[in-house]
């Protein structure tokens, strides 16, 4: 009988050590894989989520506009805490029309102190450019409101007016049914409609009264847009609520006679008053 040498039959010891250690190493260090993936998947996360803020820059990039043919710009300077869509918002445009018009790469990421145009139609023209609806003849190039512009009216549906007098609510802190109320009594939640005095649209703002807010907020709205009548109403009612602390009957007196008769002469117009207080009950 021939016997084949031990070292021909069996595996050496010295492998099975080494298969032995590299099954140790491998457990060892998977854990420690799966512990940095995860991190960096939060970190990426998170760089996300901030990203969508404005951040600090102290010396923002110059970066040229273009409002697109028969527009112009109105500027506006990014704040902490801004984002895109919420500037898109307010001044009733889109993230894209403002990234392609101000060339911005990404739409998550602004700068606080950059300059932002927000384009706008000039002219008597019939479109609606990169702004909302309508024509923007009721808003000149130089600022002024012009009067009983018909042709520049938006139209509007009811549940659309709601949701954004929700929106508004929401961003000047006005307790929503006390804009949904003065809205109502004021227009019934039409846009598209000028009183016998001059009052343009939802919250029924006068030219005078539009230009004065445009002036003091530094940005441009145009009363005959139903975003823009929707955020200028709403930026003079939060002056009003919040110069008289909340009272009810004397900032919806204000909205109607005027601030500086309240304050000088009381309230004089309670029928108005009770009227939107009624209103507010039904609305929430």
């Amino acid at each position: 009988m021939i016997i084949a040498p031990a070292q021909q039959s069996a595996t050496p010891l010295s492998t099975h050590l080494v298969s032995d250690n590299q099954q140790v190493l491998k457990r060892k260090h998977l854990p420690h894989f799966h512990f940095n993936k995860q991190l960096a998947l939060l970190i990426f996360t998170a760089l996300l989520l901030v990203s969508s803020f404005a951040i600090s820059n102290s010396q923002p990039a110059a970066h040229a506009a273009n409002p697109g043919a028969g527009n112009a710009c109105s500027w506006y300077q990014i704040r902490r805490g801004d984002t895109l869509s919420r500037i898109a918002g307010s001044h009733g445009t889109t993230i894209w029309t403002l990234a392609r018009v101000n060339n911005i790469g990404n739409v998550n990421l602004i700068f606080v102190g950059r300059e932002l145009c927000i384009p706008y139609r000039v002219g008597g023209g019939s479109g609606s450019g990169y702004g909302s609806g309508g024509s923007s003849a009721g808003l000149l190039s130089n600022g002024v409101v012009t009067w009983y512009a018909y042709n520049a009216l938006d139209w509007s549906s009811r549940s659309q007016v709601s949701s954004l007098l929700h929106q508004a609510a929401a961003r000047y802190g006005l307790p929503a049914n006390l804009l949904m109320a003065i809205a109502w009594q004021e227009s019934g939640w039409n846009q598209h409609v000028i009183a016998w005095d001059g009052g343009i649209g939802v919250m029924q703002l006068m030219p005078n009264t539009a230009m004065g807010i445009n002036t003091s907020t530094g940005i441009r709205r145009n009363p005959y847009h139903l975003n823009d009548n929707i955020n200028l109403g709403a930026t003079y009612l939060s002056w009003l609520y919040h110069n008289f602390y909340g009272n009810l009957s004397k900032t919806i007196s204000a909205y109607n006679e005027g601030g500086w008769a309240v304050i000088h002469r009381g309230i004089f117009n309670w029928r108005y008053v009770n009227n939107v207080l009624s209103l507010m009950r039904g609305f929430r």
